[in-house]
């Protein structure tokens, strides 16, 4: 494996390691949670990650942007899936996308690409979505943060 795909590679498994260590011990209750009507809720915020890990960053490495996997539902967004759901699709995605960038090679980082907006270079693609993940995991770190404060305050919060 070439090292600037290998270096891409450790990187997306720490993305992916963190986000398992926000979200362990997640419960359902919490998952639905949001500080206000508005704001999205940790279940949004995995359904977005999975859509990512299972479409989006596969699409990157392929190059195809009409690739869904096979069986993956058209409304998948809309969906009210349970916690345990998404936390076994991000699980499938993560291991579609370790795979896929292991099969890359340095050069295709620097192809042109079909990407949102035009055409853009494979690695941008990569480096953007590697960052939702991240992202992403900080939202769900704050909502956990706010309902384990909460819960200090009031221990039958979220029971």
């Amino acid at each position: 494996m070439d090292s600037d795909v290998a270096v891409l590679k450790r990187f997306a498994e720490y993305a992916f390691s963190s986000l398992e260590r926000t979200c362990d011990g997640l419960t359902e209750k919490e998952a639905n949670w949001k500080p206000v009507e508005e704001a999205n809720d940790s279940k949004w915020i995995l359904n977005h990650l999975s859509r990512i890990t299972n479409i989006s960053l596969p699409r990157i490495f392929m190059g195809d942007p009409n690739y869904s996997p096979k069986g993956w539902p058209e409304d998948y967004r809309e969906q009210a899936y349970d916690l345990e759901k998404l936390l076994t699709d991000i699980q499938t995605g993560k291991e579609a996308v370790i795979e896929g960038i292991g099969g890359l090679k340095s050069a295709a980082l620097a192809e042109d690409i079909p990407l949102w907006g035009g055409t853009r270079k494979r690695e941008f693609g990569i480096f953007a979505y590697l960052g939702e993940i991240v992202n992403h995991k900080g939202q769900i770190a704050a909502l956990r943060g706010n309902i384990k404060r909460r819960r200090e305050k009031d221990a039958s919060f979220l029971v």
